[in-house]
């Protein structure tokens, strides 16, 4: 507990992937000897401020799921609840399934299996200090704009970054949020799109590269190699 307050891990596996041109789901398929949606989990499981996990899978896949998770061993409560058509709406079917009292939730993509325990603590202790924390990583790149394929302006990179999560927000604004959301017809990327629009102030935590989300066979490639050496680096 961080404050006495409950902390809730929901990992959002409900997306079918068909970027990665492949008849299994990307969050099934095996990373590193386990499957994908299981780095996340390890990677909640073994930061003790967390006192609850929820898997949102898509519906006709929980059994399928339940299979290939039995390797795993939750420290704490961990449950497993069908998914909705859209990100928001799996994301809102795990917010129902959050033990009460509700406090705070970290909502984690299980298509970002770098994510690491020390990244999330940290990110975290961010939320309990400013209200809420999405993690992140800067730009290393020179960004323009362009218009019919010429370059008519420039971006200042200091100033831009791109979005990871686990994204860390109150239990009960988020889902008020989502609400919102379903109710006024919106459809949003991410939970901290949503938040911004009713006003609140978003926070940014430290991302990492290999926190990158896995959209396509060459992420997956990419990825595989960068977890290999870091667990070689631990044997060490």
């Amino acid at each position: 507990m961080l404050n006495n307050t409950r902390i809730a891990a929901i990992v959002v596996a409900g997306g079918m992937g068909i970027r990665m041109n492949s008849s299994v789901p990307k969050q099934f398929m095996e990373l590193g000897g386990r499957p994908v949606l299981q780095w996340s989990l390890e990677c909640f499981n073994c930061l003790d401020l967390v006192d609850e996990i929820i898997l949102v899978l898509p519906a006709d896949r929980i059994a399928e799921g339940r299979a290939l998770l039995s390797g795993f061993v939750a420290k704490v409560p961990f449950n497993i609840v069908a998914g909705g058509e859209r990100r928001q709406d799996s994301v809102m079917q795990g917010l129902c399934a959050v033990t009460p009292p509700a406090g705070w939730v970290m909502v984690h993509d299980a298509a970002r299996p770098g994510m690491t325990s020390e990244l999330a603590r940290a990110a975290l202790l961010k939320a309990e200090q400013f209200g809420n924390a999405v993690c992140a990583v800067p730009s290393q790149d020179t960004l323009v704009k362009a218009n019919a394929g010429k370059i008519v302006g420039s971006l200042d990179r200091r100033e831009i970054f791109r979005l990871q999560t686990p994204q860390i927000f109150r239990c009960d604004e988020l889902l008020a949020a989502l609400k919102y959301a379903n109710s006024n017809k919106l459809d949003i990327t991410d939970e901290s799109s949503i938040m911004a629009r009713l006003g609140y102030e978003i926070f940014l935590a430290e991302g990492s590269e290999q926190n990158n989300k896995i959209t396509g066979p060459q992420d997956f490639e990419i990825l595989g190699a960068l977890l290999a050496r870091q667990h070689a680096q631990v044997k060490k």
